[in-house]
């Protein structure tokens, strides 16, 4: 089975995936319900802002990278 997953990926130096919403550090039997619903860019976007991530000049970023801009 293949499936499509929409994930966040922080913009700032650490944008090469350690800092991703919804978080990959936890096991796949967890986030199977945010990779198998289906989601929209929009929708996933309002999850990630509850969570701290914001957006500036078009660029995703983590809280700590949020925190540390204002």
């Amino acid at each position: 089975m293949i499936r499509a997953a929409k994930i966040i990926f922080c913009d700032n130096e650490h944008g090469t995936g350690d800092v991703t919403f919804p978080s990959l550090d936890r096991p796949t039997n967890e986030l199977a319900g945010e990779y198998v619903a289906p989601q929209t860019t929009a929708q996933l976007r309002k999850s990630a802002k509850k969570a701290g991530w914001g957006r500036i000049n078009g660029g995703d970023y983590c809280p700590m990278c949020m925190e540390s801009d204002q």
